[in-house]
C-alpha cells in the first residue's frame, strides 16, 4: 500500500505542504510589514478561515465535475498566480498593498481546499478499502512533515533574502508537486481522470441514525481544539515580534513545535486506543492550553521557546483525535454525510478563534489574547471530562 501511494499521493503532498508551511511563519509578519496592526493581521488570517469554510463544498463540487488530477492541476496554477501577486504586492506602497495582500490570502484558501480534497478523494477512490485508514494516516503525516520542512526552508531563506521569498518557494513547491503527477508511476494511479462515482445514494442529515446529543457535546471540545490550533501560528509570531525576535527565529520556533508534534503521533495513537478518546482530548487541551497561558505571561525568548514546546506536546498527543471521535460517532449508513457535518465543528473553530483573538488583541493586547486562549483550552478539557458519560465514547482498554 505504501509503495502504491508514495509517488502519486505522498510525495506531492509533502511538496505542497512544504510550500504552504514556508509561508505560514510570514503571513502575519508580512501583514505587519505592510502597516497592519496586530489585531488587523489576526483578522486577515481569520477571514482566510471564513473563506475556506464557505468554499469547501463548492471546491468539492468542482472536483466531482473535472476530476481529482485536473483539480490539482487547476489549484497549482492558481497558487502560482496568487503567489506571484503576493510577491509583487510586498514591493508596493503599504497603503495600497495591504488590501491586495489580504485579497490574495483569501484566494489562497479555496486553492488549498481544492488540493487537499482532491488528494483525499484520490486515496478514497483508489486504495483498497481495507487500507484506506492507514493510507489517510500516511497522508496526514506527509502534511505534517511538509509543515515541518516548510518553516525551516522559510527560516533559511529569510536569513539572506527578503520577506517575499517564502511565497516564491511556495509556488516552486506547488509546481514540483504537480510535476510528479506526470511521472509514469503516478499517472497510472487512479486512472486517467480521477473521476469518482457520483451515482451512490445520498442520505439526508435528518435521517442519519446518530446520537446527536453526544455529537454536539463532543463537538464543543473539538471546536475549542480547532481554535487553539488555528491561533498557534498566529499568536506565536505576534508574541515573537512583540519581544523583538527575528522572522527567521520565529520560523525556526514554528518548525521545532511541528517536530515535537510529529514525534508524538505514535504515543498519541496509543493514548487514544489504550486510555480512550476522552482522556486523550482532556490531556491534549490541558497541555495545549497551558502553553498559551505561558505565552501570555511576561517573559523573553526563553519563555517563548518553552511555550512552543509545551504546545507542541499537547497538539501532538491530540493528533487525529477529532477524526477518531467523528468515526466513533458516525453511523454505518450515511457516514460521509455525517463526517461532512462533523467537519463543521473543526472549521468553525478554525474561523472563530482568529476572529475573536483579533478583537481581543485590538482591545487588550496580545498577552490578554494568549491568556484567554489558554483559559478556553482548559475549559474545553473540563467540558469533555464533565460530559464524558453522556458522550459514551470508547474508553480505557484492558490488557
Amino acid at each position: 500500500m505504501l509503495r502504491q501511494i508514495l509517488l502519486p499521493v505522498l510525495a506531492p503532498s509533502v511538496l505542497f505542504a512544504v510550500g504552504t508551511g514556508a509561508t505560514l511563519p510570514v503571513l502575519v509578519v508580512a501583514a505587519l510589514e505592510l502597516g497592519a496592526t496586530a489585531g488587523q493581521a489576526s483578522l486577515i488570517v481569520a477571514l482566510q478561515g471564513l473563506v475556506s469554510l464557505l468554499l469547501t463544498v463548492p471546491a468539492g463540487q468542482l472536483i466531482d465535475r473535472i476530476g481529482d488530477r485536473a483539480a490539482m492541476l487547476t489549484a497549482t496554477g492558481a497558487a502560482v498566480v496568487v503567489s506571484a501577486a503576493i510577491v509583487v504586492t510586498l514591493s508596493l506602497d503599504p497603503v495600497a498593498a495591504l488590501p491586495i495582500y489580504a485579497a490574495c490570502l483569501m484566494l489562497m484558501a479555496p486553492i488549498q481546499n481544492m488540493w487537499g480534497l482532491a488528494r483525499q478523494a484520490l486515496v478514497a477512490e483508489t486504495v483498497d478499502p481495507a487500507d484506506v485508514g492507514r493510507a489517510m494516516t500516511l497522508l496526514g503525516g506527509s502534511m505534517r512533515v511538509g509543515r515541518l520542512l516548510g518553516p525551516l526552508l522559510s527560516a533559511a531563506l529569510l536569513l539572506v533574502f527578503p520577506l517575499w521569498t517564502p511565497f516564491v518557494a511556495a509556488a516552486v513547491s506547488a509546481l514540483l508537486a504537480v510535476g510528479i503527477l506526470f511521472l509514469p508511476g503516478a499517472r497510472s494511479f487512479g486512472g486517467a481522470t480521477g473521476r469518482r462515482n457520483t451515482g451512490a445514494p445520498r442520505v439526508k442529515v435528518s435521517r442519519l441514525d446518530v446520537r446527536w446529543p453526544a455529537v454536539f457535546l463532543a463537538g464543543v471540545s473539538v471546536t475549542i481544539l480547532a481554535m487553539l490550533r488555528a491561533l498557534n501560528p498566529i499568536i506565536v509570531p505576534l508574541v515573537g515580534v512583540e519581544i523583538g525576535v527575528s522572522a527567521s527565529t520565529i520560523a525556526v520556533l514554528i518548525a521545532v513545535g511541528t517536530l515535537v508534534e510529529i514525534s508524538l503521533i505514535v504515543p498519541g495513537g496509543y493514548l487514544k486506543d489504550r486510555l480512550g478518546r476522552v482522556a486523550t482530548m482532556v490531556v491534549c487541551l490541558l497541555i495545549f492550553g497551558g502553553g498559551f497561558l505561558m505565552l501570555g505571561a511576561p517573559g523573553g525568548l526563553g519563555l517563548l521557546v518553552v511555550a512552543v514546546l509545551v504546545m507542541g506536546v499537547g497538539n501532538g498527543l491530540g493528533s487525529g483525535v477529532n477524526m477518531t471521535i467523528g468515526a466513533d460517532l458516525s453511523p454505518g449508513q450515511g457516514r460521509p454525510t455525517f463526517l461532512g457535518v462533523w467537519a463543521i465543528f473543526n472549521n468553525a473553530g478554525s474561523f472563530t478563534g482568529p476572529l475573536a483573538a483579533s478583537a481581543l488583541i485590538a482591545v487588550a493586547g496580545i498577552g490578554a489574547a494568549s491568556l484567554a486562549t489558554g483559559v478556553i483550552g482548559l475549559a474545553g478539557a473540563a467540558w469533555m471530562l464533565g460530559w464524558a458519560r453522556v458522550m459514551g465514547l470508547p474508553g480505557r482498554q484492558s490488557g
